[in-house]
């Protein structure tokens, strides 16, 4: 019975990290090729995770909800907020406040 148990909790951990290092490297591409469409520069080349929650797909299947948060420049001295949704592996919402002060959304 202990072995089953282990078992479970090793292939839960796997899934986080799986799922986790892609949700990452799809949201540090996110972030960049949306600073790159403004003319602005994705800070510090990284995002960070600031908020992860088990979320049940329209499917009805359990996904990983992914929240980051990172920063860019437009005047290379101010830095300005983004932030990112990933669920069920793609972009979902991604926001940023633009130097002339609109929010700019990809959905």
């Amino acid at each position: 019975m202990m072995e089953v148990f282990s078992l479970i909790i090793v292939v839960l951990l796997a899934w986080y990290w799986f799922s986790g290092a892609r949700a990452r490297e799809q949201a540090v591409v996110a972030a960049r090729r949306a600073c790159e469409r403004h003319q602005l520069q994705l800070l510090d080349e990284t995002v960070l995770l600031e908020r992860l929650r088990p979320r049940r797909a329209r499917d009805g299947r359990m996904r990983l909800r992914f929240e980051y948060s990172f920063e860019f420049s437009g005047e290379g001295e101010v830095r300005r907020n983004g932030t990112l949704v990933i669920f069920g592996g793609r972009v979902v919402s991604l926001e940023l406040t633009l130097p002339d002060g609109t929010l700019y959304d990809t959905h």
